[in-house]
């Protein structure tokens, strides 16, 4: 199983760019601790931002919600890591 990659960015920075197949729960999303619990918990996950803050604030919630596989990271490490390239938008 490979990871899920999610992008916790605005939906207006999802749409500028965005690592290919990604799914955009943003972390300032006042559903967003709803929409992160209907994803399954054995799953890995590789959570990004631009540069890491919001993914380690949304990483560690998903942790104190039972993740146990979650990776935070910026975008352009979690491109690396995924293998998946950067989508970019006009």
């Amino acid at each position: 199983m490979s990871a899920l990659i999610i992008d916790v960015r605005t939906p207006a920075e999802f749409a500028a760019r965005h690592v290919q197949g990604a799914l955009n729960l943003s972390f300032e999303d006042p559903t967003f601790v709803s929409q992160v619990r209907a994803l399954p918990k054995d799953q890995e996950y590789i959570v990004y931002c631009n540069a890491g803050g919001r993914a380690g604030r949304s990483a560690r919630q998903m942790r104190q919600l039972g993740f146990l596989d979650v990776t935070a990271l910026g975008i352009l490490q979690a491109s690396a890591a995924s293998g998946s390239p950067i989508v970019y938008h006009d």
